[in-house]
């Protein structure tokens, strides 16, 4: 019937519009011309300390190995991207313009000269569809690839959590490499569990546990093409 026809576009409008409005991002950056390989970074945790739905800009602090980390990349020519869970928003522990400042000063701490290239973010809860952006989907990265020609299969991800190095292996990422800060130490046993699984998300790509970013290897940031 009509009216039944019409009030099932009505609700998918409306799921499709409160979908858009807790998916945002920050691209900082034009597309490359030829597609090029990418350091994902996860936010609280890896780039910034866990502060736990943070909101708060005078909170943010960077995580130990950070700048040294950033520089390697800039130097080696690795744009970084960003993708961040922040269920707070679908919690009512904080709105958008609350996490834009604490981003703000995030970019501030980093210096004009850190190669960012992008910030994805999603304020999902745990309940969120598998299609949305919340990780362990991979839809912010390839959301990432699509609009910065990035080369997703020569691309690495840096996680504290289980569900980021699932999201990279989902995206087809040839590096996933878990760190112990942040939710790091709670995680390593399920992270390392994954990796031996032989699941095959995991199959295609090589998983590193470091006990922190001051252990990351840089010569494998070398570009070789």
């Amino acid at each position: 019937m009509p009216g039944e026809s019409g009030s099932i576009g009505v609700l998918e409008d409306d799921e499709h519009m409160t979908r858009l409005s807790l998916e945002q991002r920050l691209v900082l950056r034009a597309p490359f011309r030829t597609p090029q390989p990418a350091l994902f970074l996860d936010r609280d945790g890896v780039l910034i300390e866990d502060r736990h739905h943070l909101c708060d800009p005078d909170q943010v602090e960077l995580c130990a190995g950070v700048p040294s980390l950033l520089e390697h990349a800039s130097q080696r020519g690795w744009p970084v991207v960003v993708i961040t869970n922040q269920s707070g928003i679908a919690r009512g522990y904080f709105e958008w313009d609350a996490y834009g400042r604490v981003t703000d000063r995030l970019l501030s701490l980093l210096g004009p000269n850190a190669p960012i290239a992008a910030i994805y973010a999603n304020g999902h809860g745990p309940d969120a569809p598998c299609t949305s952006w919340r990780k362990p989907s991979p839809a912010m990265l390839l959301a990432a690839a699509q609009e910065l020609n990035l080369d997703l299969s020569r691309s690495l991800l840096i996680g504290d959590r289980l569900s980021d190095l699932e999201a990279g292996a989902r995206a087809g990422l040839f590096w996933l490499v878990h760190v112990l800060s942040g939710h790091g130490v709670e995680e390593r046993a399920a992270v390392d569990q994954w990796g031996t699984d032989g699941s095959s998300a995991n199959q295609t790509c090589e998983l590193t546990l470091l006990n922190s970013l001051l252990e990351f290897p840089y010569h494998r940031l070398q570009r070789t093409a």
